[in-house]
């Protein structure tokens, strides 16, 4: 007994001395890394950065407190990503959707710290498969409740959006220039305008293949300039919308050809306005100018980098970091957009 004191004492005073020393680890290890796409002679135009996986990722030093809890009753539980299948971000802080887990992650770098966003209303998320972010506010979209819920950024619920009106909501896109949302509601092949303060203002598409119909729908963007971006899933196609909701190009067709879709499942424009395309099925991102033209692909199948399995979501923060929810492999896979230098 006398020992097993001795002992206790000296862990507690190791961990008040390791209280204030502890220092983060890096969470982007491969920030410089010379993984590029295309490869030479060609000229890069996305580099590797790294990865997210949950809290271990992180990097996050234990305090000394920590450890001397975790030395008498062994290691806490981590949080960790089950199946990610969208990202936004803002800074130095991120959410991830995670079905699997009922919730949402906010993953923040500094300070270093992950919190989950697990109910909305005072009842638990069901199935949170998208998320969106406007200047003031987090939209998460709850395909099995068929709503969309707003937070502040902080993640304190605000108010619902869609109840009653959307069948299968499957993805939202904020569109800052008219401050309203863009939901896309899968079952009713449909998207659905609402106002910042979640009042329905209209609606747009139908299930068909004619320009401005849809087909299972399953994500969407929206950027000044080019409009709403939506990957028309089951007609293997991205629709260009105008901000009115008029339909203004169709480029993909079903098929393994370069840019051809087998499963498109969302999009994101970088600040050039070249978008990408997640493909669920190839496990790759096809990346188009503006005129909708091929540039490049990246990825393949597989857990390395720049490999996917089935990959979901996809965002490109104004940092033109490439935040791509990599579903199966249980992980949040970051590249860096690398601007064509002036000529």
């Amino acid at each position: 007994m006398i020992r097993l004191a001795a002992n206790l004492t000296s862990i507690a005073a190791l961990a008040l001395l390791g209280a204030c020393s502890q220092a983060h680890g890096p969470v982007f290890s491969m920030q410089g890394t010379s993984i590029v796409w295309p490869s030479a002679p060609d000229s890069p135009r996305i580099r590797y950065i790294g990865e997210i996986r949950g809290e271990k990722s992180l990097g996050i030093a234990k305090s000394g407190w920590t450890k001397f809890s975790e030395a008498l009753s062994g290691p806490a539980p981590t949080l960790e990503f089950s199946t990610p299948m969208s990202v936004a971000v803002r800074g130095g802080t991120i959410y991830v959707a995670d079905p699997q887990n009922a919730g949402v992650f906010k993953v923040t770098l500094e300070p270093r710290s992950i919190t989950p966003i697990a109910t909305a209303a005072g009842k638990p998320l069901e199935w949170p498969l998208d998320v969106d972010l406007s200047p003031s506010a987090l939209a998460i979209v709850d395909s099995k409740r068929a709503a969309v819920f707003l937070y502040d950024l902080d993640g304190r619920y605000q108010r619902a959006m869609g109840e009653g009106q959307l069948k299968r909501p499957s993805a939202v896109a904020w569109d800052n220039g008219n401050n309203r949302w863009w939901v896309l509601d899968s079952g009713a092949h449909s998207c659905v305008l609402f106002d910042a303060s979640g009042n329905r203002v209209g609606s747009i598409g139908g299930k068909g293949t004619a320009p401005g119909q849809f087909n299972f729908p399953a994500g969407i963007a929206y950027r000044a300039g080019i409009g709403a971006i939506v990957a028309d899933s089951m007609n293997f196609r991205v629709q260009l919308m105008n901000a009115d909701g008029s339909a203004n190009a169709t480029f993909g067709q079903k098929g393994d050809a370069a840019g051809d879709f087998a499963m498109p499942r969302d999009v994101a424009t970088d600040s050039d306005g070249n978008i990408y395309v997640v493909d669920n099925q190839f496990e790759n991102i096809q990346i188009f100018d503006r005129q909708q033209r091929l540039l490049m692909a990246l990825g393949r199948g597989g857990s390395g980098p720049g490999q996917f399995s089935l990959p979901s979501g996809i965002t490109i923060d104004d940092r033109d970091r490439i935040w791509v929810a990599d579903t199966y492999n249980r992980r949040v896979q970051v590249f860096q957009y690398l601007k064509e230098a002036p000529r």
